[in-house]
């Protein structure tokens, strides 16, 4: 009779215990024990349909441990609804609209770092040069060795930046492989090491649409998308590998807002304008019909549109006439924000009114981030940032600030570092701006004349 119980209390053990296996494999497949839900853990290329009534069961899964304020309070966004998807190997969405516009998704179900808003930080403009690439080289071990860091350079505003949950730079310059040589100016070619120092700071919007994309040629262009390829997490705006990509959305989501980044060039040193270009993808040009379909094609799956515009006259502070022109016109198309870059120097930031009475942030100029330069107007620079709000219908862009910062060395790293963070002897003791003297009242003087429309924290 014992013997009989016995068996029966093990045969109950043993079914617990399968059922835990079970359920225990179950939650493991729908995201959790700290899985980051729709994204990487489930099946390589699982096609979901989308119900327009809602999500449908998987997703629901998905995102059940996700808390997040956004336009779907925890499911699918409404813009995506009936979409077919597929996830890759990396944790990328790949979407269909059933009004055919594709569209990719990186960060499905990631949730903003404070839950009540999404915060964006931008960089200006990373340069291999002359200048810097033998500081990159000397960062990353024996002069010489073909061995290249620049995240180095980072090392004094990596914190600050991977506090924000976008967070923007512009790649000036392209990646054409060692033996093509590498060159400054006026025709750049650099490691591939600058990809590298993107990622490992943290940034995941990146312009790669400049006057210098062409540098090298089609092939410097397509050699330096097989780097990107190496960091998927980075999305990469204004050059692309064919016309149906171009179309294609590319989008980031935190807390269930989708953002889509979009990115263009007024033109290049080789072909001149947009109109002269090989193709319409490679390089995304100023092209007024263009730029409208993106927009517009955007707007239809993204709850945001932020557009990365390559414009202005170098060295110049005052925006051109082209920048005015293009900003309202960016202004009548509803865009969220526009993040400048080009002139090598800081520009102002400005809200622009359109013909439509629809108004915009323009960032015209971010300066240059990362270049090595030793001239004072050009290695001062900054980082904008701001808020993305959810409204219950779209995102209000709130809390614009301009942040100043300068490349500094004491004659030891040469590094970015925010004044806000530096007594006025340490900016004064800056080796690298010996064009200039008393350094804390020019950089004073020369952001009071700026015409900033937000915030100058410094």
């Amino acid at each position: 009779m014992a013997s009989s119980r016995g068996w029966k209390i093990a045969a109950v053990l043993m079914t617990v215990l399968l059922l835990a296996v079970i359920a225990c494999g179950a939650y493991l497949l729908m995201g959790g024990f700290g899985g980051s839900g729709f994204g990487r853990d489930l099946p390589i290329e699982q096609t979901v349909e989308l119900d327009s009534d809602g999500p449908s069961d998987i997703y629901e899964m998905a995102v059940d441990d996700v808390a997040f304020e956004g336009p779907a309070a925890g499911i699918l966004p409404a813009k995506l609804a009936g979409s077919t998807e597929t996830v890759d190997e990396d944790g990328i969405v790949h979407g269909v609209t059933p009004d055919g516009i594709r569209y990719t998704v990186h960060g499905r179900g990631v949730s903003s770092q404070d839950a009540g808003k999404v915060t964006l930080v931008a960089a200006g403009d990373q340069i291999a040069t002359d200048n810097s690439m033998p500081i990159a080289d000397a960062y990353a071990g024996s002069v010489g060795d073909g061995k290249y860091d620049f995240t180095p350079f980072y090392q004094d505003v990596a914190p600050f930046i991977g506090g924000f949950d976008l967070r923007y730079i512009n790649q000036e310059t392209v990646m054409a492989g060692a033996d093509r040589g590498f060159s400054g100016y006026p025709v750049f070619n650099g490691p591939d090491a600058q990809a590298r120092a993107i990622a490992d700071v943290g940034f995941n919007l990146v312009n790669f649409a400049t006057n210098h994309t062409y540098d090298m040629g089609l092939a410097g262009i397509e050699r330096s998308h097989a780097v990107w390829e190496g960091y998927p997490e980075l999305l990469i705006g204004g050059s692309y590998l064919s016309q149906e990509d171009r179309e294609t959305v590319h989008m980031i989501e935190r807390n269930g807002i989708t953002f889509a980044f979009l990115a263009y060039t007024y033109g290049d040193n080789h072909y001149g304008t947009a109109a002269n270009f090989p193709n319409s993808y490679y390089v995304c040009g100023f092209d007024k019909a263009l730029i409208e379909q993106d927009v517009r094609r955007a707007q239809e799956v993204a709850d945001a549109v932020i557009v990365s515009m390559h414009w202005g006259s170098e060295y110049t502070v005052e925006p051109n006439a082209q920048q005015e022109e293009y900003a309202r016109f960016l202004a009548d198309l509803d865009v969220d924000l526009v993040l400048g870059s080009h002139a090598h120097i800081m520009q102002p930031t400005k809200y622009v009114t359109g013909d439509t009475g629809n108004t915009v942030l323009v960032i015209y100029g971010l300066s240059d981030f990362v270049s090595g330069w030793t001239l004072t107007d050009c290695i001062l620079s900054g980082l904008f940032t701001c808020d993305f709000v959810w409204n219950g219908e779209g995102v209000d862009l709130e809390n614009p600030v301009w942040y100043p910062a300068i490349e500094w060395s004491d004659g030891g790293d040469v590094r970015v570092r925010m004044l806000k963070d530096m007594t006025e002897a340490e900016i004064d003791a800056n080796t690298r701006t010996r064009d200039v003297g008393n350094d804390s009242k020019y950089l004073r003087d020369f952001l009071d004349a700026a015409g900033m429309e937000i915030p100058v924290v410094m």
